[in-house]
């Protein structure tokens, strides 16, 4: 059995603790503290799926951990699971926009890994009747490569367990909360979101585009000024924009920003909490800047 330890790393796209180049014949090591850091989560945990993003990739065949496993992850591991298990299976998967691999080491010292198991070139590993304690995982690529990625953690299955779902404003957001005030600085207020999910955002309002996670990607505290208050979202691919306001009011939008980008205005607005969702098409996971402005 491994011993258990608590380690905290900062959620960077390039964290301190990532070695990309690496001694020969060197191999993933459950040792190392994750380039993540480390989350506890007990059987019925909410949100589900809990999401993390990740900067996928390494130099180190994740075949030198278990023969046949595929891509090249990290010496370290890019998170560690303290998990407390019930009767439900545990299923760790990967969204990104391109392929990547997924290696897990159990408390029990066992050694999982998947390519393509979760579709679309997304790996996925379910593990029934899981032990409680820490599990490793790292998440691959091939060729050295570098992808920006989202690892799921769920109880609840597979990419298909959300169906039915709607955007739940009382979910944990993924990104957590900001407060803003009338005149803030800098203008635009910008947070890096990895944008998309599995729940229809039509299942909060009739006609809302694209698939956005079960809960907020941000909650933002708004104590208002002068302005009207504008939510904007920047990506390279198709994104949409799904926000709830303090009243409970969907505004939703596509296209408005230009270039595939999605714009939502709101004049006169309220003082209270806007939950916020960045969406995307096809269940495909996005990388995007979401800003939030009175200038524009």
């Amino acid at each position: 059995m491994k011993s258990i330890a608590f380690v905290a790393a900062a959620s960077v796209l390039l964290a301190p603790g990532v070695s990309f180049a690496q001694k020969g014949g060197a191999k993933p090591d459950f040792t190392l503290e994750p380039n993540y850091g480390s989350v506890r989560l007990e059987t019925g945990f909410t949100p589900d799926p809990w999401t993390k993003s990740i900067l996928a990739g390494g130099s180190i065949p994740a075949s030198a951990a278990k023969s046949g496993c595929e891509g090249k992850v990290s010496a370290a591991p890019d998170l560690q699971l303290n998990y407390t298990a019930g009767d439900l299976d545990l299923t760790i998967s990967a969204a990104a926009s391109e392929d990547t691999t997924l290696l897990i080491n159990t408390p029990g010292g066992r050694w999982y890994c998947d390519d393509d198991g979760g579709g679309e070139l997304n790996p996925l590993v379910t593990i029934s009747d899981p032990e409680s304690g820490r599990y490793d995982i790292w998440l691959g690529t091939y060729n050295d490569s570098m992808v920006q990625s989202t690892l799921k953690i769920s109880e609840l299955g597979g990419s298909d367990s959300t169906s039915g779902a709607a955007p739940d404003i009382d979910l944990e957001p993924n990104y957590g909360t900001a407060t803003l005030r009338g005149g803030f600085t800098p203008d635009p207020w910008t947070k890096s979101i990895m944008a998309g999910g599995s729940v229809p955002a039509s299942a909060a309002k009739a006609g809302c585009q694209g698939s956005v996670s079960a809960a907020p990607d941000i909650q933002i505290f708004f104590e208002p000024g002068e302005g009207d208050l504008t939510f904007r979202v920047r990506s390279s691919e198709d994104t949409t924009l799904l926000v709830n306001t303090p009243n409970g009011r969907f505004y939703c939008d596509d296209d408005s920003g230009g270039d595939l980008d999605p714009k939502v205005t709101i004049t006169n607005p309220q003082s209270g909490r806007y939950d916020i969702w960045v969406g995307t098409y096809n269940d495909s996971m996005v990388q995007s800047t979401l800003e939030v402005s009175e200038l524009d």
